[in-house]
């Protein structure tokens, strides 16, 4: 009888952690009716549905915004600095 493989320990998720806009969060938050756990299945819900819906590219596009938008932020904080 051959043996089966050991499937690794531990959960089966990974943790991260999200920083949200406060405005958001407030809003999500009352969904939830301020249950972290309903809260934290809502968010899970959330992106899940976006995943199911999007391709590689589509996600791919969202690492160009970020590093599009940091770009933009060090220029405004660039500009602010100068005007000081």
């Amino acid at each position: 009888m051959a043996k089966r493989g050991r499937k690794k320990g531990g959960a089966r998720y990974r943790r991260i952690t999200l920083s949200l806009p406060k405005r958001l969060y407030y809003v999500l938050n009352g969904i939830a009716m301020g249950d972290e756990r309903k809260l934290n299945r809502l968010i899970k819900g959330i992106l899940e549905d976006k995943l199911m819906e999007s391709t590689v590219a589509e996600l791919e596009l969202y690492l160009g915004r970020g590093e599009e938008l940091e770009e933009e932020e060090e220029m405004e904080e660039a500009e602010e600095e100068k005007k000081e």
